[in-house]
């Protein structure tokens, strides 16, 4: 399966049309970013990068003038060819989402509102991490997070599918797609990077455990860490399984993955080597395979 169809199988899956406008609606910081890394990098459309390109700095508003020119013209040459497009934004004003919708309804492409629904303190912390240009004033956040509409309202602006993101699997979606993809196996994320590729390593976020990662999107997780044996020769990563250990009952459960493969086995129920417990030090094969 090549990562189009995986996408397409993930689409049906979930109920999605494709092609489709998807429009994400939340706050700064509400992690709007992994959820689009779980669609095809050439589907997103975000304000962001378009500053990027014309002016080398993603934070620079002075060239807000001509990232939205591209912005736009990108997203009319999309909508024209029926294109799946991805608009990374705050979309928290309704002229905006009003705009978005009559283009979409143009093209006769449906528009899908994708909400991410994050708590305020939550946006407001990840500004720390950010660099100064790119950091969003906390009243700023707060003014968005309030203005996020309702499912109703939505609707009522004519968005065709209005979905909440924590209620779809786009983690799976994620590791189906990077997984078709067959991505080749210093810093913890580039090594990370290095192993799973670009769409992977944009969802993982550092973890206050030494040498761990988080991966998660729109609610949905698996806690990585790197392996180390002590032979220089034999890095790698293992993925925490969600079982306790049936020996000692400790949630230490741990399993080796070599690529978004693994990830997804382990992501659907499975894993992909054996098991073993940090806490007893035990090895376990197998507990449990995905069903054909």
């Amino acid at each position: 399966m090549n990562p189009h169809t995986a996408t397409a199988s993930a689409l049906a899956r979930l109920r999605l049309p494709e092609p489709a406008l998807y429009v994400l609606i939340g706050a700064a910081g509400a992690g709007k970013t992994a959820v689009t890394a779980a669609f095809p990098a050439e589907w997103r459309l975000s304000l962001d990068d378009c500053r990027a390109r014309v002016s080398g700095c993603a934070g620079d508003q002075g060239s807000t003038p001509a990232a939205l020119a591209v912005f736009h013209a990108v997203l009319a040459g999309r909508l024209a060819r029926r294109l799946p497009t991805v608009v990374d934004a705050t979309s928290t004003h309704h002229a905006h989402r009003i705009a978005l919708v009559d283009r979409a309804r143009t093209h006769k492409v449906p528009a899908v509102a994708l909400v991410v629904r994050t708590p305020l303190t939550v946006c407001q912390d990840r500004q720390q991490g950010r660099p100064p240009a790119r950091q969003v004033p906390a009243d700023v956040i707060a003014h968005q997070h309030q203005n996020i509409p309702s499912p109703e309202t939505l609707r009522q602006e004519g968005f065709a599918q209005v979905h909440d993101v924590t209620g779809l699997d786009l983690l799976r979606m994620l590791l189906e797609r990077t997984s078709a993809a067959n991505t080749p196996a210093g810093d913890l994320r580039a090594e990370f990077r290095a192993a799973f590729g670009d769409d992977l390593a944009a969802a993982v976020s550092p973890h206050p455990a030494p040498g761990h990662l988080l991966l998660a999107v729109a609610g949905r997780e698996l806690l990585l860490r790197q392996q180390d044996d002590g032979d220089p020769f034999d890095h790698g990563w293992e993925a925490r399984l969600p079982e306790s250990c049936p020996d000692c009952g400790d949630r230490a459960l741990w399993t080796r993955v070599t690529g978004p493969a693994d990830l997804l086995s382990v992501h659907l129920g499975g894993d992909p080597d054996e098991a073993r417990c940090d806490t007893c030090e035990t090895a376990l094969l197998p507990l449990h395979r995905m069903e054909a």
